[in-house]
């Protein structure tokens, strides 16, 4: 879309996580900010961490051509905070205090049309771009989605604390006045699950829409798609599943080794792979060896490149990711991209992307309901193989319908009707 100098709308974005050829939240402040600017034709400026400056400025991504980068940090040494959920919402709180003296300064200077709060995707802590009475766009961001209720008793004690501290916190955070006059005073919300648009609802959003938190498409996974088409051999031989998240409590990595380890018993045959890394790494090792799973799990740890995940999904039978409450899932996306099947809960994020055609998802519960039904999608996969083919055709077609294109579509009519 090709918008005269004149005419465009000049817009500041705080984007905490931005940067190219990276997943997760980084990619997604990198693709829908490439969207706005290249395609749609906003003049931005963009408020993000020194840490991306490197990758920003080194990157050829014609439609970011024309974006002002502000790169702000907190001093080096608070980086050591960056631990954990908490550290990182601690150092994000401080970033956000660099990102708000970097916008008033701009805003001295330069005249802005309105302001986005992209990344930090998560409706806690709330932005402070509302201090500057400017009309406001928020999201997509999540963070109301919590675990199943059946689940919270068979946490371990750790976990259960931890749980029930998030879910207090979250309570805290929204009964804080700033965080409702940063709703109340936002002109258009966008919550990435229908459990965040109620909770912005409640917060006092007058107009809040549902719309997904990433996308695929015109970026790096599509890439390596087109370069290596998806094979139409059949698998034989054992079942091999991929776990492909950050190794926290809440993504349900524990809940899959316990499944993969009922499926053996069962007498599959079954591997299972781990990828990345985390503070649960020890706790799901010890796990591993306390059920002798030692020859049928193995930990690779975050592999070099993009391309070596990828590549790891399109070896697998299937994606497995029992998260108890994630906002989207990129990973689940960027699977069924690929060609690649999903197991999940039909919970959050992966329950609203995955359907019977792509995956299979297991009905929420208590423990033992959740790792019985995983137990049963993986001993189903075996006999899925006779299907692989549409399959895998529904997986991509799938995923198709979750764009980086459709989400700047949202945004850009989230932008015109709040300067209307």
């Amino acid at each position: 879309m090709n918008v005269p100098p004149k005419d465009r709308k000049r817009v500041l974005v705080s984007a905490y996580a931005c940067a190219p050829a990276r997943g997760a939240e980084p990619g997604v402040g990198w693709n829908l900010i490439a969207y706005m600017a290249g395609e749609y034709g906003y003049d931005l400026t963009v408020v993000t961490r020194t840490k991306h400056r490197a990758e920003i400025e080194g990157s050829d991504d014609p439609r970011v051509d024309g974006v002002k980068w502000i790169y702000v940090d907190p001093p080096e040494w608070i980086s050591s905070w960056k631990r954990g959920a908490w550290g990182l919402r601690a150092f994000y709180m401080m970033w956000q205090r660099k990102m708000h003296a970097a916008a008033a300064e701009h805003l001295e200077n330069h005249q802005v049309d309105l302001v986005h709060h992209l990344t930090f995707g998560s409706i806690l802590p709330a932005t402070s771009l509302v201090d500057f009475g400017l009309p406001l766009v928020v999201g997509p961001v999540g963070g109301s989605e919590m675990s199943p209720s059946e689940l919270i008793p068979d946490l371990a004690p750790r976990l259960w604390i931890r749980d029930r501290l998030r879910s207090a916190l979250y309570r805290y955070g929204c009964g804080l006045a700033m965080t409702r006059r940063t709703y109340e005073n936002c002109s258009v919300a966008l919550g990435a699950t229908e459990a965040s648009v109620e909770s912005l609802k409640e917060l006092g959003a007058k107009d809040v829409r549902l719309v997904p938190q990433s996308g695929c498409g015109d970026d790096e996974v599509a890439g390596y798609a087109a370069a290596h088409p998806p094979k139409t051999t059949v698998p034989t031989g054992s079942i091999n599943l991929l776990s492909a998240c950050r190794l926290v409590h809440w993504k349900g990595v524990d809940l899959t080794i316990d499944a993969v380890a009922r499926a053996v018993d069962f007498g599959l045959d079954v591997k299972l792979t781990i990828l990345q890394e985390g503070p649960e790494l020890r706790s799901l090792i010890k796990l591993v060896k306390k059920l002798g799973l030692e020859k049928r799990v193995k930990f690779l740890g975050k592999l070099p490149t993009l391309e070596d995940v990828y590549g790891a999904m399109r070896d697998s039978d299937a994606i497995i990711h029992p998260a108890v409450n994630e906002v989207f899932g990129q990973s689940v996306l960027e699977s069924l991209a690929l060609g690649r099947q999903v197991i999940c809960l039909d919970w959050a994020g992966p329950g609203m992307i995955v359907t019977d055609k792509c995956g299979i998802k297991v009905e929420p519960g208590n423990r033992e309901t959740i790792v019985n039904g995983l137990t049963d999608a993986i001993a189903s996969l075996e006999a899925r193989r006779a299907n692989w083919i549409e399959i895998q055709n529904a997986a991509i077609e799938r995923a198709g319908r979750f764009t980086w294109r459709t989400v700047a579509e949202e945004l850009d009519r989230a932008y015109r009707d709040s300067l209307s």
